[in-house]
């Protein structure tokens, strides 16, 4: 496995494979690591098929105590007796607590068929949320955060998967997928300012914007990278990720339409941002780039996978290393989640 300084071609780890343990597609990554440096990556485990929710979904996890070089065996950590709960994101608090993050589909309900109508309830698309204060060895019982989250006017929302986080003020952020009642697509942030015990929501990011990723900047400005047709969309926040202007695409950062990565990255006198996607017009080429300047101009980028991939998400570990679990295959990008540990001398080419 790759130790930081090294410049070799990075090992990869498949975590999660089509067809084990009787699970057809796994997919979706999340990935965080534990106060105590221990590394948590949960998946969907899609049991029928590779859709979305409504489809059959549980949340599986596996665990690595020495940076990724050996896993735990895989365990399920949310199981539902019916419908289905997918689209994990992964949140370290200021306590040290992991919160995971997912959507609950009752039986027959996922984005595209979830209507306007209660604040929750079996014929809502839901955000519900678990907690551990060791690590994720043990989770609390899901708590159903849809009536602080959803205006009843909505036809659905859902959390972007991946690993989010905490600004320094203490503030949970957590972004969203809004379907409103005008069947608009946009990115939103949920925010916590008392620990996770009360959630409010704000105005969409911008317009037509999908999945999103967030991360703070120099100045207590929030970053937000979202998913906007061939190129990826950033705006910037002053108020702790509830409003945002300066919203436009990137050139530097072409995108498949899908889920991507993006994580700050400090670590003896560096401060970069981290950036990992699909890098096509199509679900190829999974790659990441640094950027010294808040996001303003990136490297051209180091590809880690040429061949089908899509979701991703990157952290930056704490012996200055750098991790990121992604989809990949050689015929379709949902054969296996994998994990691979990079050095950031690798990710700047030297």
């Amino acid at each position: 496995m790759l130790v930081h300084g090294q410049t070799r071609t990075p090992e990869q780890v498949d975590l999660f494979e089509h067809g084990f343990a009787g699970v057809h597609t796994y997919r979706i990554p999340a990935l965080i690591q534990t106060r105590q440096g221990t590394l948590l990556a949960v998946a969907d485990a899609r049991h029928d098929g590779g859709q979305d929710l409504p489809a059959r979904i549980s949340l599986v996890a596996r665990k690595s105590s020495d940076l990724g070089r050996t896993w735990s065996p895989q365990s399920t950590i949310v199981r539902v007796p019916e419908g289905g709960a997918g689209d994990a994101s992964l949140l370290l608090d200021a306590r040290g607590r992991l919160w995971c993050f997912y959507a609950y589909g009752p039986p027959g309900i996922g984005f595209r068929t979830a209507k306007p109508g209660p604040l929750t309830g079996p014929e809502v698309l839901q955000v519900h949320a678990i907690v551990s204060g060791d690590g994720g060895s043990t989770w609390s019982a899901p708590a159903d955060l849809t009536p602080q989250l959803r205006d009843p006017s909505w036809y659905a929302l859902f959390p972007t998967s991946g690993t989010h986080f905490v600004t320094s003020s203490g503030r949970l952020l957590l972004p969203l997928v809004v379907q409103d009642g005008e069947k608009k697509i946009t990115a939103r942030n949920a925010y916590s300012d008392d620990d996770g015990r009360t959630w409010k929501v704000g105005p969409a990011v911008a317009p037509e914007t999908d999945e999103s990723k967030a991360i703070e900047i120099a100045g207590g400005v929030v970053l937000q990278n979202a998913r906007n047709g061939g190129r990826r969309l950033v705006a910037r926040s002053r108020d702790g990720g509830v409003t945002f202007s300066e919203a436009a695409h990137d050139e530097a950062l072409p995108d498949a339409g899908c889920n991507a990565g993006l994580a700050r990255y400090r670590h003896r006198g560096r401060d970069l941002l981290l950036f990992t996607n699909a890098a096509s017009t199509r679900r190829e080429n999974l790659t990441i780039k640094a950027s010294a300047d808040s996001g303003r101009t990136w490297t051209s980028g180091r590809t880690i996978h040429a061949g089908p991939s899509a979701y991703s998400t990157v952290i930056s570990l704490r012996d200055g290393s750098i991790g990121v679990l992604y989809e990949r295959g050689g015929e379709s990008p949902y054969e296996r989640i994998t994990f691979v540990r990079l050095s950031l001398d690798w990710v700047l080419g030297r």
